[in-house]
């Protein structure tokens, strides 16, 4: 027998087989490590049974072969240990829920992301951690009609109750007959790109001192309005003004530029204050506005210039602890015509009536 046990094993199958000399029942099963004729290592099960033979005693050993579901077992606990270790040192959030979206695993880095811990969140339903539940419904609709998602745009409730940005890819699971069994996948926490981006947009886009839009932006929101009506006989009515501060550099002069400034703001306020929703308002720089009215005609945008000249004109704008200063407004207006052939020409007329108003004595509204 010393020539096929493995010799740190003949100890203990020498002992079971002593054991079952002297027993009349069967042993349970053992496992050793074994040597074939070649040489090559195995792993036997073996179990054995007491019989006599001729009145003598003996043992009936039966074996199997379980080399190859051992090796299997250490891959698995090799693959085991692998995944936990990935689980436990990554730091996007891996998950997997069932097909009714209950929570069946999540690794060790939703802590960090969310605060709660693992232990926490599996068994809950995931749409517990979404402020929106059309937000989880969204994901899992476009889940199943594809199959998959790849950085799909999200958002999450952390413990604390703080909203964050998230990216989700994931996948469909599907049940041994391919019905839907759930999801699994990775997402992570983009929060600090989605403030960058946000920032970024606002710079782009905004104003720096007042907050409106931006020269460009305000100048493109027109360039849109106006081709939505080439060619339409039918179309909706678009008006535009141009606001102007009255005797501006006089402020500046008197007060210092950064109270200009805070004139600038007030009246950005109070313009933005009497907007309708929809109106679109931004600044083209200096102390110089542009209004867009869709859906306003002349009369109407002549009923709202006059609404702000007269509220700009009423107001007290603090400049300073203590300092408040009055300011007025010129504002001249146009609307689309069919004849137009491009956006400027609905500003040159605009500007053709500012400038009529301030020539007129200011703090008036004329059309173009």
């Amino acid at each position: 027998m010393s020539d096929f046990v493995h010799p740190l094993d003949q100890h203990r199958v020498l002992a079971r087989l002593q054991w079952t000399e002297g027993s009349e029942g069967s042993s349970p099963p053992t496992e050793f490590r074994a040597y074939t004729c070649t040489g090559r290592q195995v792993v036997l099960a073996m179990t054995s049974n007491h019989v006599h033979i001729d009145g003598r005693g003996g043992v009936l050993a039966a074996f199997l072969d379980m080399t190859e579901r051992v090796a299997m077992e250490v891959r698995l606990q090799e693959t085991d240990q692998n995944f936990q270790r990935i689980m436990n040192t990554m730091q996007d959030v891996f998950y997997r829920t069932d097909a009714q979206g209950i929570t069946r695993y999540v690794c060790p880095a939703v802590k960090n992301v969310l605060g709660y811990s693992a232990e926490e969140i599996m068994g809950r339903p995931a749409a517990d951690f979404y402020p929106d539940q059309c937000e989880r419904e969204a994901l899992v609709a476009a889940v199943r009609g594809n199959g998959f998602v790849h950085d799909f745009p999200g958002r999450m409730k952390r413990k604390d109750g703080r909203i964050i940005d998230i990216s989700i890819s994931t996948n469909a699971l599907r049940d041994e007959q391919g019905q839907y069994a759930g999801v699994e996948g990775i997402w992570r926490d983009i929060t600090q790109r989605k403030e960058m981006e946000r920032e970024l947009e606002r710079l782009a886009t905004r104003d720096d001192l007042t907050g409106l839009a931006n020269r460009r932006h305000i100048l493109d929101a027109l360039e849109r309005a106006f081709k939505r009506r080439e060619g339409r006989h039918d179309a909706m009515p678009l008006c535009a003004l141009i606001m102007d501060l009255d005797h501006f550099k006089r402020i500046n002069d008197k007060y210092g530029h950064v109270a200009g400034d805070a004139v600038l703001r007030g009246v950005a306020r109070i313009v933005e204050a009497l907007n309708r929703a929809g109106d679109q308002i931004g600044r083209l720089g200096g102390e110089e506005f542009l209004l867009l009215l869709e859906g306003a005609d002349l009369a109407a945008a002549g009923e709202a210039a006059e609404r702000i000249r007269s509220a700009v004109q009423a107001a007290s704008i603090e400049v300073a602890p203590g300092l408040q200063v009055s300011q007025t407004l010129s504002i001249g207006i146009s609307c689309w015509m069919h004849a137009d052939g491009q956006s400027t020409d609905m500003l040159e007329r605009a500007d053709r009536a500012l400038y009529r108003a301030k020539a007129q004595g200011r703090n008036m509204v004329c059309n173009g």
